[in-house]
C-alpha cells in the first residue's frame, strides 16, 4: 500500500524558520508590485534564473530581463496580493535552502473601474550563507499561467 501523504501545512502551522522564508517572499513580491528595484535586488541572487510567460518557455538567467520591468521610481500600487495554501519546505539538512510554493491572487482595479483579479502560481527556490543567517536571496523561480 502506498504511503498516504502528509496533508500540506496551513501558514499558521509553520515554524518560525518556515515564516522568515514567507516573509521573505511577501517582501519581494511587494517590492515588484510596487516597483521598487532597490529593494528587489537585495531579496535576489545576481544570477537568478526563472521560468516565467513574459520569457516564454525560455530559461532567464540574471537581473537584466526583470528590471526592465521595474519603473525608473517605485510606484507603490493598489494591488492587493494574497498567497492562497503557501508550503515552505527546506531542501538541505542545514536549512540553508529552500522551497517556497503558493497560489498568488492580486486583487485590482481594472482599466473600466471595475474588480479584477488574477491567479497565479508560483515555485521559489530560495538559499541564504548559513543556518544562522536570515539574509534569504530568491535563486530561482517558476511562475505558470494566469487564470481567472
Amino acid at each position: 500500500m502506498a504511503p498516504v501523504p502528509k496533508k500540506a501545512k496551513t501558514e499558521g502551522e509553520l515554524n518560525t524558520e518556515q515564516l522568515a522564508v514567507l516573509a521573505a517572499n511577501r517582501s519581494l513580491l511587494a517590492a515588484a508590485v510596487d516597483g521598487d528595484w532597490a529593494t528587489y535586488k537585495t531579496l535576489v541572487s545576481e544570477d537568478l534564473t526563472c521560468f516565467e510567460a513574459e520569457a516564454g518557455s525560455h530559461l532567464v538567467k540574471g537581473l537584466d530581463f526583470h528590471k526592465f520591468y521595474f519603473p525608473s521610481e517605485p510606484k507603490p500600487s493598489n494591488k492587493v496580493t494574497t498567497l492562497v495554501n503557501p508550503v515552505v519546505t527546506f531542501l538541505s539538512a542545514d536549512k540553508t535552502a529552500a522551497l517556497c510554493a503558493y497560489v498568488r491572487l492580486t486583487q485590482f482595479i481594472g482599466a473600466d473601474g471595475k474588480p479584477m483579479t488574477t491567479e497565479i502560481s508560483e515555485t521559489r527556490i530560495w538559499t541564504r550563507p548559513s543556518a544562522d543567517s536570515n539574509e534569504w536571496k530568491n535563486v530561482h523561480f517558476q511562475r505558470g499561467c494566469g487564470k481567472l
